[in-house]
């Protein structure tokens, strides 16, 4: 793989950074419920966590001369129930960790040419998983916490 492959592949990952973003913008207005509101200013933050993503792809690419930058989001799937926002949120991100813990792999087999580029952006991928790591145990617990609080309440005879 040269570096203008894997700036290609880093283009596809802008592009699905795009899409995290519009995810969550989106769902912060389309969930509904009884904690709605909280659920709203969660997934905000969320879509601000997002944007500082897309601005980082976007600087690394401008900053190694790529030319064209994505420059929009790929289709997502539109739901408002809570628990179904949460688990779509969770596969986003998942895929994420997936598909960033290649990419270090990637760059490894590109250090022997570019070392300061490819170490330069291992720490920016290992930035990035981390971020979405985290979501990920986040939206867990919520989901777990939802399901807990949903479930009918069991009653003695």
């Amino acid at each position: 793989m040269t570096l203008s492959q894997f700036l290609e592949i880093m283009n596809g990952d802008l592009a699905n950074e795009w899409t995290h973003l519009s995810f969550y913008l989106y769902h912060a207005s389309a969930v509904a419920g009884l904690h709605a509101h909280e659920y709203k200013e969660f997934f905000t933050e969320a879509a601000k966590g997002e944007m500082a993503h897309v601005q980082g792809f976007l600087d690394r690419l401008h900053g190694l001369n790529y030319a064209q930058p994505c420059q929009g989001p790929k289709a997502f799937s539109y739901v408002s129930r809570l628990e179904d926002i949460l688990t779509l949120a969770i596969k986003l991100e998942e895929d994420v960790v997936t598909n960033y813990t290649q990419r270090l792999k990637q760059l490894d087999d590109l250090a022997i040419l570019h070392p300061e580029t490819t170490a330069y952006l291992k720490v920016f991928y290992e930035d990035q998983i981390q971020d979405s790591y985290e979501d990920c145990e986040h939206m867990r617990r919520l989901v777990a916490y939802s399901a807990r609080n949903l479930e009918p309440q069991k009653r003695g005879d």
